[in-house]
């Protein structure tokens, strides 16, 4: 399918076992796919993070998806967002959202970007303290 591209990996930690906070090895997997049509492209990417404790956090599960609309050849538009959950062995589950808008202008070696970003559940802390929001400016020269 043209415009489709899907990638994937895992990796096996061995960590250890005489430990008494080790429960097993450490597991990683991911998958992700991106798709191009016309001046859109979407993305998706999931990805586990089994650390194989037996005390404290022992998962963080993140899912991450954006999308991207390019105006002309010199403009482009962009949303990304990305939710990590962090999985305790006491049963409590904290998910860190952040969220981007973006837009970037080029002309020849000249680029300006702006992104405006906003963070919640900072450090997989709820409370407010832990919020934050920025406004990114860039000027770029390139000679």
């Amino acid at each position: 399918m043209d415009g489709l591209s899907l990638k994937g990996g895992f990796s096996k930690q061995k960590q250890d076992s005489n430990s008494s906070t080790v429960a097993g090895d450490r597991d990683q997997r991911t998958i992700a796919a991106t798709y191009a049509a016309g001046n859109f492209t979407v993305g998706y990417q999931w990805s586990e993070d089994d650390l194989g404790l037996n005390t404290g956090v022992n998962k963080y599960e993140n899912n991450m998806w954006g999308i991207t609309f390019s105006v002309n050849d010199d403009l482009s538009i962009g949303y990304n967002n990305i939710e990590s959950e962090q999985n305790n062995h006491n049963g409590t589950h904290v998910t860190a959202d952040v969220s981007s808008i973006q837009i970037a202008y080029t002309m020849g070696g000249a680029s300006i970007r702006l992104a405006e970003s906003s963070l919640d559940n900072g450090s997989y802390q709820t409370t407010s303290t832990y919020d934050r929001d920025a406004t990114t400016l860039s000027v770029a020269l390139a000679f």
